[in-house]
């Protein structure tokens, strides 16, 4: 059976390098610091699933001071929600104007699009980190809860989607990848009818540069005409411009990882006959032919698309920072 991947802090032998090790495997999302009082002999952990639209986990993590920066925003781009479902400790959130207590039995939104400081106590809390445009595909429009507590346990409905999402987590090692991406269809769609009680209006940023690219790119992935100039002139963007926010592998390199994780995500769904499919997953995901997107995504994930379904799971040799920020960019 194919099972799905499971990515696990693992503390270092030497007690010296955990804090260092735990700000490097949450640098794809926050900053990391430590308070005065912080403990690093308490458990420390963290799981997540990649259930190909969205990751589900839980953390155990000690007090310490959260931080997503301007500047952090500009360079990662990403236009992701993460949901946090306290079961133990409080914390105290910054989102701009709004300020307030998180605590237990409560769930709290976040904007990775936006600005936000969280000075934590030692938390125990189940995570969904999930795509807005996913959500926003359900009627689901989440940018004005940025920062907002939401209560998970008083709420009959809440009470039952933290259930849904801890249990999935908890038999995430028993999951084979269609049974994941049932679990992340239904997890979608129990987040966003929660989360559509309780709007209370939109907010209207101007989302940053490199996030409106990421919109353009994904609604214009099976165009096979999508180019940086396209996408410059839609957008309004100069050319230098364009290719600095991609520094430094480049735009046209981002298009096709991105046409290349879709295509990913089509072939493990599909069950239609092995040739007929890859084909036309090439042509949906903008290749102009067969041949190249075989090419391509060779060198890309290192086998070929007709055994995608039994991918290996390499990847997870590599640090896990590095494999967390490409599991959230491939979303």
């Amino acid at each position: 059976m194919n099972r799905i991947a499971c990515l696990r802090f693992e503390p270092p032998q030497d007690p010296q390098a955990l804090g260092r090790a735990w700000q490097d495997h949450l640098a794809p999302i926050f900053a990391v610091s430590f308070r005065p009082e912080t403990d690093l002999t308490i458990p420390i952990a963290m799981r997540s699933y990649h259930l190909g639209d969205l990751l589900v986990g839980d953390v155990m993590a000690p007090a310490h001071i959260l931080v997503r920066s301007p500047e952090m925003i500009r360079q990662q781009g990403l236009d992701h929600l993460l949901l946090q479902f306290y079961r133990r400790g409080q914390s105290l959130v910054e989102a701009g104007p709004r300020t307030g207590p998180v605590t237990e039995v409560q769930a709290i939104v976040f904007d990775l699009g936006q600005p936000v400081r969280i000075v934590a106590d030692p938390v125990d809390a189940t995570n969904v980190l999930i795509p807005r445009a996913v959500l926003e595909q359900q009627g689901c429009h989440p940018d004005a809860l940025h920062g907002r507590a939401l209560d998970h346990d008083g709420d009959p409905f809440g009470r039952l989607v933290h259930s849904f999402v801890a249990n999935v987590v908890a038999c995430g090692d028993l999951l084979d990848r269609r049974e994941a991406l049932a679990a992340s269809a239904a997890i979608t769609q129990l987040c966003a009818t929660w989360l559509r009680g309780k709007e209370t209006g939109r907010a209207s940023p101007n989302p940053d540069a490199r996030i409106r690219i990421r919109r353009l790119v994904e609604a214009e992935l099976g165009n096979p005409k999508l180019t940086p100039a396209l996408i410059a002139a839609r957008l309004g963007l100069s050319r230098s411009t364009l290719y600095r926010l991609f520094a430094p592998h480049g735009i046209v390199a981002y298009i096709r990882d991105r046409r290349l994780m879709a295509a990913m995500r089509m072939l493990v769904r599909d069950d239609g006959p092995q040739a007929a499919r890859v084909a036309q997953v090439a042509y949906a995901v903008g290749f102009s032919d067969e041949r190249t997107f075989r090419r391509a995504f060779k060198r890309r994930f290192g086998f070929v698309p007709s055994t995608a379904p039994r991918r290996p799971e390499a990847e997870l040799e590599r640090a896990p920072g590095a494999v967390l920020r490409d599991w959230i960019e491939s979303l």
